[in-house]
C-alpha cells in the first residue's frame, strides 16, 4: 500500500506537469464551515479577460475548474467547454451532521459477463470502473429525479445520485459530489452536495436544484503544499449557474484512485441507510467517463473491468437497479421502497 501511495503522488508530480494549484490568486478563499474538521476553499471568480476554454491545466485547477479533456474526445470536450463557460456564483457551505454518502456496502458478487460482474449492494446501484491506472477525475451528467407522489405520505426516504472516486474499494476514502433528492412526511427536497469521506455532506443551499434539471458534476483531486484535496466543480445547465469548491483530504485518509463510480444510493442518516428507498421510477445519466493520472483521455465507465451494482434490502427485495444504455449513459430504474 505505501509503494501505492508513494507511485500515485510521484505520478502527479512527474505526468501531471502544470495541474498544481498556483500560487494564491486572490479569487478563492478558506471558509470555515461548522462540523467539518478540514479547511474547505471556495472559488469566487476568475481576473477579468480570463477564458477557461483557453487556459492552462494550472491555471484551471487555481480558479477551481476540472481539467481540459482530450479535443478530439469531440462528445466529452463540447459538453466541457459548456459545463466551464456557465456563470459561477460563490457557493454558501452547509454541513449536515449524521448525513453521510458512504462506500458500497456488498451484499454479495456474482457472475462476470466478458469485463463486467454482478454486485449486489445494501446502499448502492449503479456502476463502478475498479482497478488498473489510477484514477484522480470523475464526472457525469444527470436528470435530477422527481420523488414526489402521493402513495408516499408519511415516508422518510433519502436518495442522491452522484459521481465518486474511491468508494468501491477497501479503501477509506471516498471524493464525490452530487445531488439530494428526499421525501419525509410527505415533503420533497432537493439539494447539491460535496463530501470527502469521513467529513459528512457539506450542502450547497444557495445552488438551486428541482427535479427536471440537468446536473452536471466533477470530483476531482489534485495537491497544494504537499496537500491533496478533492476538487469539485458542479453546474446546473437549466439555470446556467456553477459553483466550485475544494476539501483537504480528512486526517488519517490515504487516497488510492482505485475506483470510479456513478450511482444513485440511499444517503446514510442518522447512522443507517436502511430507510425506504424514495419513488423515482427512473433516472438516466450521460457523459460517465473518468480520467486516470496524467492521461487527458476519458475512459466509459465499461471500458475496464467493471461493476453493475443493484440496490437491495436486507430481506433480498431489489429497490433501485441500472442497466447500460450506451457507452457513456446509464439507465437508473425504481423497483420498490423496501
Amino acid at each position: 500500500m505505501k509503494s501505492r501511495i508513494f507511485t500515485l503522488f510521484a505520478l502527479w508530480a512527474l505526468a501531471l506537469t502544470g495541474w498544481g494549484f498556483a500560487q494564491e490568486s486572490g479569487y478563492s478563499h478558506p471558509v470555515s464551515v461548522p462540523g467539518i474538521r478540514s479547511q474547505i476553499t471556495v472559488y469566487t471568480g476568475t481576473p477579468a479577460g480570463f477564458d477557461p476554454v483557453n487556459a492552462s491545466d494550472e491555471e484551471l485547477q487555481t480558479y477551481g475548474f476540472p481539467r481540459r479533456p482530450d479535443i478530439n474526445d469531440t462528445r466529452i470536450y463540447q459538453d466541457w467547454k459548456r459545463a466551464v463557460s456557465a456563470e459561477r456564483i460563490v457557493p454558501e457551505l452547509v454541513a449536515v451532521p449524521g448525513r453521510y454518502h458512504r462506500p458500497n456496502q456488498v451484499v454479495q458478487t456474482g457472475e462476470t459477463v466478458r469485463n463486467t460482474s454482478a454486485v449486489t449492494s445494501g446502499n448502492w446501484s449503479g456502476f463502478a470502473l475498479v482497478g488498473g491506472t489510477e484514477f484522480d477525475q470523475v464526472q457525469g451528467v444527470w436528470i435530477v429525479p422527481n420523488v414526489g407522489g402521493a402513495e408516499q405520505s408519511g415516508l422518510k426516504g433519502y436518495s442522491s445520485m452522484w459521481v465518486g472516486l474511491d468508494g468501491d474499494c477497501k479503501c477509506n476514502d471516498l471524493v464525490q459530489d452530487g445531488t439530494e433528492s428526499d421525501y419525509v412526511n410527505g415533503k420533497t427536497t432537493y439539494d447539491a452536495w460535496i463530501e470527502f469521506i469521513p467529513e459528512p455532506e457539506v450542502k450547497v443551499p444557495n445552488f438551486a436544484v428541482q427535479p427536471g434539471d440537468v446536473i452536471g458534476a466533477y470530483s476531482t483531486v489534485g495537491t497544494k503544499n504537499g496537500k491533496l484535496y478533492g476538487i469539485y466543480y458542479i453546474v446546473n445547465y437549466n439555470t446556467n449557474k456553477s459553483v466550485s469548491a475544494s476539501l483537504v483530504m480528512p486526517s488519517g485518509d490515504k487516497y488510492v484512485g482505485a475506483t470510479a463510480e456513478w450511482i444513485v444510493e440511499r444517503t446514510e442518516v442518522g447512522g443507517s441507510f436502511a430507510n425506504p428507498m424514495p419513488h423515482y421510477a427512473n433516472a438516466y445519466m450521460n457523459d460517465a467517463v473518468a480520467f486516470r493520472v496524467g492521461s487527458s483521455h476519458a475512459y466509459s465507465y465499461t471500458s475496464g473491468a467493471n461493476q453493475n451494482i443493484t440496490m437491495k434490502a436486507s430481506n433480498g427485495h431489489t429497490l433501485s437497479k441500472a442497466s447500460q444504455q450506451d457507452s457513456v449513459s446509464i439507465w437508473y430504474q425504481w423497483v420498490g421502497y423496501n
